[in-house]
């Protein structure tokens, strides 16, 4: 009874972890999965749906109440803290992502490691810092009306699945390219019932629609596809440095600052890289 008390705790708090994170650029919510080792069980739980119907849906409750609160907490609060802080806060999640790596790299050691490996490792990298560079609103759906623009909003939706269950790609950034992160912030502060629907329903179809060719890539290819995951993850660390560090710093910084910032970079690095770490422990199974 206990240890089942504690594993529906652990769910509630990784997906409180996930969701207040979502809103940081450059960690995803699959990112934080993987790191909290609860991303095969969700990928599971989503593509198996049907087959433990009572079992899944306990699950995803769980996970989404925890999800939930962090959205609507403690997301608010990083937001605050990035824009008063944002080198010293980044550095966190830099912190947070280096430290689930070492979990990450067990899972590969299933098989031993071969020239392949580094191959499937570039690719995952590559393909990561290349959606980073992709400019903002290059695809600009985010305004319009009718038919046609409600059919490319249930598209986006599809894309940000794609987002969210996929590790190292940001939400954020992909609302951006999509040129629906101002429309998306409108429609929540305005209540647009019909436009958040149609997206949620859209992102819903396409999770589902995603899940299952992870979920057999997971199963089939077990070590080819956690090091192209290890790529994600650190390609992920990219879009931290690009867009928050970097242009956090000011063009006049002096020696006072760079000691003040620097010192706080590096407690707040070593504070998520082990919170991650201890929290990675945890590992579903």
């Amino acid at each position: 009874m206990k240890s089942g008390l504690k594993d529906d705790l652990f769910t509630i708090v990784k997906g409180y972890i996930i969701g207040s994170s979502m809103s940081v650029p450059g960690v995803s919510g699959g990112t934080m999965a993987i790191l909290l080792g609860i991303y095969d069980r969700l990928i599971s739980s989503i593509s198996n749906f049907l087959k433990d119907i009572k079992g899944n849906v306990l699950f995803l409750v769980k996970f989404c109440i925890g999800a939930g609160l962090g959205i609507c907490s403690l997301s608010f609060l990083i937001k605050w803290l990035l824009e008063k802080f944002p080198v010293p806060v980044s550095m966190f999640f830099l912190g947070a992502v280096i430290g689930g790596i070492p979990a990450l790299y067990k899972k590969t050691k299933e098989s031993s490691l071969r020239i392949s490996s580094a191959f499937y490792f570039l690719l995952g990298l590559l393909v990561v810092i290349s959606i980073g560079f992709i400019p903002e609103e290059s695809i600009n759906i985010g305004s319009g009306s009718g038919v046609v623009h409600y059919l490319m909003i249930l598209v986006a939706g599809i894309v940000i699945a794609l987002a969210l269950v996929l590790p190292g790609i940001s939400t954020s950034h992909m609302l951006l390219v999509l040129g629906m992160y101002e429309s998306m912030l409108t429609a929540i502060t305005e209540f647009d019932v019909f436009y958040i629907g149609t997206l949620g329903i859209a992102t819903l179809i396409g999770v589902f629609l995603i899940t299952k060719p992870i979920e057999w890539t997971l199963n089939t290819f077990p070590h080819q596809t956690y090091c192209a995951i290890i790529g994600f993850v650190l390609g992920s660390t990219a879009e931290i440095f690009q867009e928050k560090i970097l242009p956090a710093i000011p063009e006049n910084a002096g020696v006072p600052w760079w000691i003040g910032c620097g010192l706080m970079s590096i407690a707040t690095f070593i504070l998520g890289f082990m919170a991650i770490k201890s929290l990675s422990r945890f590992q579903e199974d």
